[in-house]
């Protein structure tokens, strides 16, 4: 056998066992047409939908665009929205509604808020004191309280409004600051002023007080009602001291403060604040009530009207004496009642003061109403 032979003796054998195979085969001429047909259809499958995976990824990309163009859609409608509010809103603020204005109304009226501070005394305080069940209170001051001691009087107002016992000890014209830094007849007023008579009650000593009155009780006997009144005071009852001064002080163009002395009696400030602390060491169970000057206005020695709101004398306008007023009486932790804010400003004083800043009975009335209203609760849900 050749190698020609031998090379191409598999081939034979090969076509040999094929023949062999289709032998023992039986013949299905149906199912091969079959096959042939279904191996069409699954190439002609193949071919018009390509691979599986291809399909998918393309169904996924349709998705996601459809997706994004929803968004846009969506953020396009919340911008529309947006317009057509804000639009609306235009429109109605544009519109706007009477808010009551009158352009052709010329009024100095405004509205202004109470500096007032209000602070109970110290329960601690009250210990071992009896209460009598009587509230007595002693008013010190100067013509809101000396210019009537009648029934229509600011002290008998208070007493009927708080249904308390009020023994008037004001004297007319006095200050609460002293004109000199010691006592001179040739001004017996400074006898008088707030820290002299604080210290005479708190001494239990009314021989300066006593001299002063006899040279001034010609003038004006109220000098004298005041002070027999505050002599037959006994304080270890009273519950309360109010102080309450006009505007005197700053028409007198005394100091307002010194800075390097917070208790100089020649300033409002110093006066105020050594009178206070006197007679919270003497007396520390009565509570201090400061009320502050109404709003005033006066005539000076030329005639010219001077409105306490804006002149300056050089310490300031009456308005700042108030809020010194304030700070010393809060920095001693005692109440005040700020008259000049809460009760009785500029656009009232034709109603309320006569001579500019004199209390008349409305005034009165207004001042007292508050003090009831504020310290004792009266009137209040």
């Amino acid at each position: 056998m050749s190698d020609k032979n031998k090379i191409g003796q598999p081939d034979e054998q090969e076509d040999f066992l094929s023949l062999e195979d289709d032998e023992r085969m039986p013949s299905r001429p149906d199912n091969r047409q079959g096959t042939k047909n279904t191996s069409h259809k699954r190439t002609a499958s193949n071919k018009s939908g390509s691979r599986p995976g291809s399909s998918r990824r393309k169904s996924g990309k349709r998705r996601k665009a459809e997706t994004e163009q929803y968004v846009h859609y969506i953020i396009a409608g919340v911008l529309i929205i947006m317009v057509v509010v804000a639009a609306v809103k235009l429109i109605i603020w544009n519109i706007g509604k009477d808010s009551g204005y009158d352009p052709d109304n010329i009024t100095s009226e405004f509205e202004t808020e109470a500096l007032d501070y209000i602070q109970p005394l110290d329960p601690e305080l009250l210990a071992g004191r009896e209460d009598d069940g009587v509230t007595t209170i002693v008013a010190l001051g100067n013509n809101p309280f000396s210019d009537e001691r009648g029934k229509d009087g600011l002290a008998e107002m208070i007493a009927e409004k708080c249904d308390a016992v009020v023994y008037n000890c004001a004297f007319p014209d006095t200050y609460i600051s002293m004109k000199n830094t010691e006592y001179s007849d040739n001004f017996p007023q400074d006898a008088l002023s707030l820290y002299l008579t604080t210290a005479s009650l708190c001494g239990n000593n009314y021989d300066l007080m006593e001299h002063a009155v006899g040279l001034l009780s010609d003038k004006d006997s109220a000098y004298t009602d005041a002070l027999e009144t505050l002599k037959g005071v006994d304080f270890s009852k009273v519950d309360m001291i109010v102080i309450m001064y006009d505007l005197n002080d700053y028409k007198d163009k005394r100091p307002v403060m010194d800075e390097n002395n917070d208790i100089n009696l020649l300033t409002w400030d110093g006066a105020l604040n050594a009178s206070i602390q006197q007679i919270q060491q003497k007396y520390p169970y009565i509570r201090l009530v400061v009320m502050s000057p109404a709003y005033g206005q006066f005539k000076d020695n030329d005639g010219k009207m001077i409105n306490g709101d804006t002149e300056d004398f050089g310490n300031g306008v009456l308005p700042d004496y108030v809020l010194h007023e304030i700070d010393v009486a809060m920095a001693n932790g005692v109440s005040i009642l700020d008259h000049y804010y809460g009760t009785i400003n500029e656009d009232e004083a034709e109603k309320c003061l006569t001579d500019g800043y004199h209390l008349n009975k409305m005034g009165r009335e207004r001042v007292a109403a508050r003090f009831a209203r504020e310290i004792f609760n009266v009137g209040k849900e």
